[in-house]
């Protein structure tokens, strides 16, 4: 993992979310547009926001692309040289890394403290970071996984506006009926920890997963698979349709199989409008988390232990962040 360079939506199953996401571009500079007097306008640099973050490019032979991880420490890793350390992997680190790493690198919420976790976020690397919307589709999706038309839509008016080649679009909806999570896995597992755990403390007996939407879903795939690696794991407002997803065939033959789940944890949240409130994410995201946890509570897997969150208020955009910090508090709490 020797890239470093500098660095520079998703989350949505709902069409208008999934299009603004891939629609966002950085505004074009107004030539009306004055400096105020007294204001000197400069970039900063990745160090200054993101103090205790490093950033690092990796070839994966095994998914056949190039991936980014933002790896940073907690507060205390230089205190004792000898401690090792939880590690937990947060997907969707182009979105997830600038909302969370600024209250990860500091000493921690004093009204609830968790224990100290070195955390990596993976995402795309900066050739790719425009197209992220499109690619974690490719990654976070189960083999056999059906892509939403509304998901497959955003594509065209991309291409048309030119913020997709034609190539690049023809490219995406290829991948949409390719999906495949079990290489990204794989990825995780086989290339990016082994690199990882090389070069830092970390305690291998708790290596952590979450993630969002489709990252939920991803989560909750591997916390089906009975990942090697990953132990607790954590699924935001997964992206799980609920009446053909690959995610109930899996769980129905992960209780046929009778596997031990001894040691492992599933957390799982909801944002209460996502819930409530009558909207494309009502039929899609609310109702196939709530089969999924009417699943674990009818035909619970051997030793799983299953948690979740309904958090209040938010939505499938704003459920995010909250979503990131009910997983802490419920996987990481520190011992009062």
């Amino acid at each position: 993992m020797n890239y470093p360079i500098d660095r520079r939506s998703a989350l949505s199953i709902g069409a208008g979310a999934i299009a603004a996401a891939a629609a966002a571009t950085l505004p074009t500079r107004s030539s009306a547009a004055k400096t105020p007097t007294g204001l000197v306008e400069s970039a900063p640099s990745f160090e200054a926001l993101f103090p205790s973050t490093r950033y690092y490019e990796i070839e994966s032979r095994i998914a056949g692309a190039r991936f980014a991880a933002w790896v940073t420490l907690p507060a205390q890793y230089d205190a004792d040289r000898t401690k090792t350390y939880p590690i937990v992997y947060q997907m969707d680190g182009n979105l997830f890394l600038p909302a969370t790493a600024p209250f990860h690198q500091g000493e921690g919420d004093k009204l609830s403290p968790h224990i100290p976790f070195i955390m990596v976020s993976v995402g795309y690397s900066k050739r790719e970071s425009h197209a992220w919307p499109w690619l974690r589709i490719r990654d976070l999706t189960p083999p056999g996984e059906a892509v939403p038309d509304v998901i497959r839509q955003t594509v065209e008016p991309a291409v048309k506006a030119g913020r997709l080649s034609q190539d690049e679009g023809r490219r995406y909806l290829a991948m949409f009926a390719n999906p495949a999570a079990d290489a990204f896995l794989a990825f995780l597992e086989q290339e990016l920890h082994p690199q990882i755990a090389t070069a830092l403390r970390v305690d291998e007996t708790d290596v952590a997963l979450w993630g969002y939407s489709y990252g939920g879903l991803f989560s909750t795939y591997v916390a089906i698979e009975r990942s090697d690696l990953f132990k607790c794991v954590g699924a935001g407002s997964p992206g799980i349709v609920a009446e053909n997803s690959q995610i109930f065939k899996l769980y129905q033959q992960a209780v046929a199989s009778k596997n031990d789940y001894s040691g492992r944890r599933l957390h799982v949240t909801l944002g209460a409008r996502e819930l409530a409130q009558p909207s494309l994410y009502q039929w899609i995201i609310a109702r196939g988390t709530s089969e999924l946890l009417a699943q674990t509570a009818l035909h619970p897997l051997p030793g799983l232990k299953v948690s979740g969150e309904i958090i209040p208020l938010e939505t499938h955009l704003t459920g995010a962040v909250p979503g990131w910090f009910s997983f802490v508090r419920a996987c990481y709490q520190s011992p009062r």
